[in-house]
């Protein structure tokens, strides 16, 4: 142990003086404490929502989504070839969306129609998102469909009942002018057997059918418009991409599901990079006191200083003893406030012991999720921060008091 270390040691840990100039040292490791404590809970909390926000999309979306670059729809022929000697794919299915007009009695409403074949189902585990009603492969005709549930609000659309029939309506592209109403439109009419529940952007959004439904509707009996992959392991997603995108060509697009809701991942990564920047900030503000306590112990052992310079110590020696004192501090805080935050992010996470209130929200509790990353993203900026407030005034302190 070296002399340095040995005294500032014991400046830390001394229990016997309870001055002033103590008490500030404690609070500047009260302040490390918090501010360390509450980034990890705040990151961890925005870890929750994160997490909870993209399990709603990824039980909708697929692990890998492949799509034309140029027009809206393909053969599948192509693609499923390549598909069909690719080991890393669990199952696959081809769909067709298209924008539609929905009609229930006097109201109308806009919203895309997905149609899907006989492995959708597999490949999105679709009866546990049904809130009512069934799947559409429980019925042999294909004029049937499955309600987001936020359609069904605005159409005041029930399931199950023939005389209650949702009409479909989508532009005729064949004519040449959509001036006559009479051969604007293409119309068809669907049976609502279920209600499914995703999340409010999808919910209302989307009705799902047969695949055979969109492309009567359409006239484009092999038409799709994309298909959705389901792997093996999630966690070779990107691999996958790059595999198939390489097989595919230019002319077809391989998007993730990082791809598929970009400007969602966007925005949860922003706001979560601008909270962080908002409490290291306030991290920042609060070392001030690191500053002022090392200031003041550096003033009040100015008599301990002569002393040490009378036994032979230079003034880098005094510099490091009370930057080793102040990084002590520093140190302890992290530790503590890492024990601190990430105990009580555990509790809460299996707890549950804040609530969201009274609100209508989806879950109950704040969703938190821990994150090795955060911790150690939190643990350097804090260690950062106090290095560079404790380097400076045992820098420029420590000559003054040596100097006098």
């Amino acid at each position: 142990m070296s002399f340095s270390f040995f005294i500032a040691k014991r400046y830390f840990s001394d229990k016997r003086h309870t001055s002033f100039v103590h008490i500030i040292s404690w609070v500047s490791l009260l302040g490390v404490t918090i501010g360390t404590a509450a980034l990890i809970l705040v990151l961890s909390v925005f870890n929750g929502f994160e997490e909870l926000i993209l399990n709603m999309y990824n039980s909708f979306d697929p692990h890998l989504k492949i799509t034309t670059v140029e027009g809206k729809t393909f053969s599948n022929t192509e693609v499923v070839n390549h598909l069909e000697q690719n080991d890393k794919v669990l199952c696959y299915s081809s769909v067709l969306e298209e924008k539609v007009l929905l009609k229930s009695k006097e109201k109308e409403y806009i919203a895309m129609i997905k149609g899907v074949d006989e492995q959708y189902k597999e490949l999105s585990n679709f009866d546990s998102l049904l809130v009512q009603g069934n799947y559409i492969d429980n019925y042999e005709r294909d004029n049937v469909a499955i309600i987001g549930r936020g359609v069904a609000y605005h159409l005041s659309q029930g399931v199950g009942n023939i005389f209650n029939q949702l009409q479909v309506f989508i532009p005729n592209r064949s004519r040449t002018t959509l001036l006559n109403p009479s051969t604007a439109f293409k119309q068809s009419s669907v049976i609502p057997v279920g209600v499914f529940g995703i999340q409010a952007e999808i919910d209302d959004q989307y009705i799902i059918t047969p695949l055979s439904f969109v492309q009567t509707l359409l006239e484009k009996p092999r038409a799709i418009s994309a298909v959705e992959i389901r792997l093996l392991n999630d966690d070779l997603m990107l691999s996958a991409q790059e595999e198939l995108q390489a097989l595919l060509g230019e002319k077809y697009k391989v998007q993730n599901r990082l791809q598929q809701q970009q400007f969602l991942y966007k925005i949860l990564n922003t706001e979560k990079l601008a909270v962080f920047l908002i409490l290291a900030f306030i991290m920042i503000i609060a070392t001030f006191n690191i500053i002022g306590s090392l200031s003041m112990l550096m003033l009040d052992k100015k008599k301990d200083i002569n002393t040490l310079r009378s036994l032979g110590c230079t003034v880098s020696d005094i510099r490091t003893l009370f930057f080793t004192k102040s990084m002590l501090t520093v140190f302890f805080g992290i530790l503590l406030g890492l024990v601190v935050g990430l105990l009580l992010a555990y509790l809460q996470q299996n707890f549950g012991f804040i609530g969201m209130g009274n609100g209508n929200f989806v879950v109950n509790v704040y969703p938190v999720a821990i994150a090795l990353n955060d911790v150690l993203l939190v643990s350097a900026t804090v260690l950062i921060i106090g290095l560079l407030a404790s380097w400076y005034p045992a820098k420029v302190l420590s000559s003054k008091l040596f100097k006098n």
